[in-house]
């Protein structure tokens, strides 16, 4: 697209650019839903659609990007501002821009809320400060009475692009006072140069293919090759494959093989993770098939280094980029595949500003950019499952263990059987099994996927259970920190062994067990073992966790504990034996995914046993052996368990054959609360299969002191679920005080 510029002529219209900021304004009870604004093009100013501006706005100086730009007589300049700087950046591209507008239709969420997301990273916006080279100077003369030093300087730079004095001394071996030396004498000159001056698309684009042929090669099984090969065949166009192999099947693999193509063919790669923790043990993979680095991206990246990054995807250079969700809104512009790695992991769904699930967004960027999709996971989500089965996925299955590795055998055990002891939480069938693999020097891995100490404080006075003052959630024990803290707001006192309410003091009684708990009977048990808790309140960083990680895969470690932290994509090879110390916990309660989450986690954590030669077995402890989800375990008979657990949903008119939407009203003054939801139930819309239930009071009612209030809407798949709220909710004016949550296709019904 051409620049458009404003040039200043008398009787010359005025050039306008209608500017959308990055600025949340609400979509519902607002006329301008796109959050534009006419700005005034200043003299001089080049400007295009998806230019990166800068523009005063609510006495504030923000970010914004151009939509349009037009000629115009009829609005007097004097009632515009100005557009206050250009970035150097370059434009965001069209693809882009569309995939913004169409995230924020989807979740309603304000569209300048969408837009902070992609311009994330304000110092990448702004102008750098002078960048200075050295290359040879066009009036010195070449003598021949030069050093060897200053001769070897020379012919580099002659060869070279101007790069900084460092870099010159580190590649030719010379001091910096050598190159201070030349400058002085005229031999070299200093001239201000730019980042693209010195790294260019083409030269990322050789080192990665030269860093791919250094590589070590590893070699794909027939069924892993065979895979790879069906999805590169439609490399070009969009569309998603489901890559649906057991656990320890190669599936990593499998797609590293179609990136490294993509790498090849000069695109950009985006890999999704659904946990930070993730990304230190699965990077150690991707050096050995790739023989460079990823870029790395999640909330514990640098700004300096998201910088760099943010600008050569925007700038279109060939990469592979690996991180949590909000890696998806970087401004691809080259876009070869994107990755869903776990594709069914909940930890893609964003519950806070703009509530989105990363997989189905990831699946709506791959078809703007029109590049493939790969979904992969061992227990994929019940919606994808129904779309390979529809014939709307590819799917591609990878039905065996690689190499020489085999399933794991999984058991349970009927703890109405073999009870543990009181105040014990292993049964003596699974510590003989413990101490047996022990001998052996294979590892333990005990599952729980319960942080701290024990989830559940009670007065032995006067019975009341500890809580939260500013949520109706309990306040869980931990021991190692000597804290109660709730896990709703996260707030924590010291622990004082004294009620809350009647004030007694050494009458606190801890019920349940949570990972800290077990580790103390670990402890008592086998002192000579050597034990690592895997939880998110002991490995508080990425650091952390990849010396953990790398202990373990050392056999530095016997017994692991761990939550759900240990069950995804670790790949331990002493590990022989998993047990589950609760395997019942999960399958209760109200939560519609509550059996599928269930499967899918405990089948995550099974797969971490066996994964080399030596056979693995998994135990699971339960009260409810009978239940579907643990006998589909047992049998290893997944597809049967999914075609039972969609009867059931159909039966009950649920997703994936419906759309579900939540909506929760929230306020501190209960009373308003009450008042604004009972105006909304008077104006409820009336359409045939349109259900809204409601209002009630969601399951959590108060958190962070805000009281909470939903409504449920059920609608067919083929009805624009998106339209009927916004209709519903302009009817009514909602008060300051209220916020509102909007959740398409909800995850958590907290």
């Amino acid at each position: 697209m051409a620049l458009i510029q404003n040039t200043k002529h008398e009787n010359v219209p005025a050039l306008i650019a209608k500017v959308r900021v990055s600025v949340p304004i609400p979509q519902l009870n607002s006329k301008n839903l796109k959050n534009e604004f006419d700005y005034l093009v200043t003299d001089s100013m080049s400007v295009q659609k998806g230019s990166v501006v800068q523009v005063s706005f609510a006495n504030r100086i923000i970010w914004g990007i151009v939509y349009e730009c037009s000629h115009t007589t009829e609005i007097e300049q004097a009632k515009l501002k100005p557009i206050l700087s250009v970035s150097q950046v370059p434009p965001i591209d069209s693809v882009s821009l569309k995939f913004l507008e169409q995230v924020s239709e989807w979740t309603m969420a304000p569209f300048g809320q969408v837009l902070r997301m992609m311009l994330c990273v304000p110092n990448a916006l702004s102008k750098d400060s002078p960048v200075f080279g050295y290359t040879v100077s066009s009036s010195q003369g070449h003598s021949k009475q030069l050093s060897k030093a200053r001769q070897k300087v020379i012919s580099w730079c002659q060869s070279n692009p101007p790069v900084s004095a460092s870099l010159i001394a580190k590649e030719t071996g010379v001091s910096s006072s050598t190159i201070n030396s030349m400058l002085k004498a005229g031999l070299l000159e200093k001239l201000e140069i730019t980042s693209e001056l010195i790294q260019n698309k083409q030269s990322v684009s050789f080192s990665l293919r030269k860093a791919i042929e250094a590589a070590s090669k590893i070699k794909l099984s027939e069924e892993q090759a065979l895979a790879a090969n069906k999805m590169a065949a439609d490399n070009n166009r969009f569309n998603v494959s489901l890559l649906d192999g057991v656990t320890g099947s190669g599936k990593t693999e499998v797609y590293f093989d179609v990136v490294k193509r993509q790498i090849l063919e000069g695109h950009q790669n985006l890999i999704l993770l659904p946990e930070i923790a993730l990304t230190a043990s699965w990077v150690n993979r991707f050096k050995k098939w790739f023989g460079f680095t990823p870029y790395i991206w999640h909330s514990g990246i640098s700004m300096s280094h998201k910088k760099r990054i943010w600008r050569e995807i925007n700038a279109g250079f060939p990469a592979v980029v690996v991180g949590a969700r909000s890696a998806l809104f970087l401004p691809f512009s080259n876009l070869g595949v994107i990755v869903v790695d776990e594709e069914h992991d909940a930890g893609y769904k964003q519950e806070d500003q703009v509530i989105y699930h990363a997989r189905d967004m990831a699946i709506l960027r791959a078809k703007h950019a029109k590049c493939p999709v790969i979904l992969a996971t061992a227990t994929p989500s019940l919606e994808s499952w129904t779309n390979a089965q529809l014939g709307r996925y590819q799917h591609i299955m990878l039905e065996n263990r690689y190499g020489a590795a085999t399933m794991p055998d999984i058991q349970t055990i009927d703890l109405r059987k073999f009870r543990p002891p009181s105040g014990k939480w292993m049964s003596a069938l699974l510590l003989a099994e413990i101490e047996e693999r022990l001998k052996s020097q294979q590892q333990i891995l005990l599952y729980l996927n319960r942080r701290g100490y024990a989830p559940l404080a009670v007065c032995s006075d006067c019975g009341v259970k500890q809580s939260c003052h500013q949520c109706d959630s309990l306040l869980v024990t931990h021991r190692l920190s000597n804290q109660l803290r709730c896990h709703q707001c996260g707030i924590a006192h010291p622990f004082k062994n004294k009620c809350q309410s009647c004030e007694q003091t050494d009458s606190i009684q801890l019920v349940g067990p949570g990972v800290e708990r077990l580790a103390e009977e670990v402890y008592q048990l086998f002192p000579e073992a050597r034990v690592s808790i895997l939880s998110s309140d002991t490995l508080t960083n990425p650091s952390q966790m990849e010396t953990t990680i790398q202990s373990i895969e050392n056999g530095e470690v016997d017994i692991i504990i761990g939550t759900q932290m240990v069950a995804k994509g670790h790949h331990f090879p002493k590990l022989t034996c998993v047990a589950v110390i609760d395997g019942d916990l999960g399958l209760s309660g109200g939560d519609l995914r509550a059996g599928e989450r269930t499967y899918q986690m405990l089948t995550q954590v099974a797969g971490r046993s066996g994964r080399e030669q030596k056979a693995g077995s998994v135990f699971i402890q339960t009260s409810e052996a009978s239940h579907p989800v643990l006998q589909a375990l047992r049998s290893q008979k997944r597809d049967d368990y999914f075609e039972l657990e969609l009867a059931q949903r159909e039966n009950a008119h649920m997703p994936p054959f419906t759309r579900l939407a939540a909506l929760i009203f929230s306020s501190m003054n209960e009373t308003a609360l009450a008042q604004y939801v009972k105006k909304l139930e008077s104006q409820k819309p009336q359409f045939q299969n349109v259900f809204i239930y409601g209002p009630a009071p969601a399951p959590i009612y108060q958190i962070k002191g805000r009281f909470r209030v939903r409504f449920l809407i059920n609608v067919p798949k083929q009805v624009n679920i998106q339209k009927i709220i916004l209709d519903w909710h302009s009817r009514v004016d909602m008060p300051s005080i209220i916020k509102r949550q909007i959740d398409i296709d909800p995850y958590n019904f907290m």
